[in-house]
C-alpha cells in the first residue's frame, strides 16, 4: 500500500559527531590507567614516589576531560514541523530546551557566512528567537534553512495603520 506523503511531518536532526562510543572510551581509559599505573608502580618499588603521585594526578585530569566529553557526546538539535507548529528541541549536556513557533509568525534568516547559524524569529508578541545549526556543517545549515523556508508559509504582515 503506498504511503500518503502529504501526512509526513518533516523533521531534521542535527547531532554532534562523536568519534568514540562510551564503551570504546572507557576501554581506552582503562588501558591508559593500566599502562600508567604499571610504570608508576615500577618507580614506587624503586623508592621514587613522585612518579606515582604525578601519575594519579594525570589520570584524574584525563578522567575529568573524558567525563566532559561523554557529557556532551549526545548533544543534538531536533527541528520538526508537527501539528501545525514548528518545534525546536535543543539538548546540551542532558538539558533540554524546547521552543514552539507558529509557522505563520516565524521568520527564518539564512546563514550568510560559514560560521553563522540559522536564526529563527517569532514575529508575534512573544518575539522569541532561537539559533540552530551548531552541530551541522555550513552546507547542511544552508540546506536545512532552505527546506524550512520552502515548507513554512510567508510570515503574516502586521495590519497597516489607518
Amino acid at each position: 500500500m503506498p504511503r500518503d506523503h502529504s501526512r509526513e511531518q518533516p523533521q531534521w536532526l542535527l547531532a554532534r559527531h562523536s568519534a568514540l562510543t562510551a564503551r570504546q572510551l572507557l576501554r581506552a581509559y582503562g588501558l591508559l590507567c593500566l599502562f600508567s599505573l604499571t610504570i608508576a608502580a615500577a618507580f614506587a618499588l624503586r623508592g621514587i614516589w613522585t612518579i606515582p603521585i604525578f601519575s594519579f594526578a594525570e589520570l584524574g585530569l584525563v578522567a575529568i576531560a573524558l567525563l566532559h566529553y561523554l557529557r556532551h557526546a549526545r548533544d543534538y538539535e531536533h527541528i520538526a514541523l508537527r501539528d501545525g507548529e514548528l518545534v525546536i528541541e535543543q539538548v546540551s549536556a542532558g538539558h533540554c530546551r524546547r521552543h514552539h513557533f507558529s509557522p505563520w509568525r516565524t521568520r527564518i534568516a539564512m546563514p550568510q557566512g560559514p560560521r553563522q547559524l540559522i536564526h529563527i524569529n517569532d514575529t508575534g508578541a512573544g518575539g522569541a528567537q532561537v539559533q540552530v545549526g551548531v552541530y551541522a556543517t555550513p552546507e547542511r545549515r544552508r540546506q536545512v534553512a532552505q527546506e524550512l523556508l520552502a515548507l513554512l508559509p510567508p510570515p503574516m504582515s502586521p495590519p497597516a495603520p489607518p
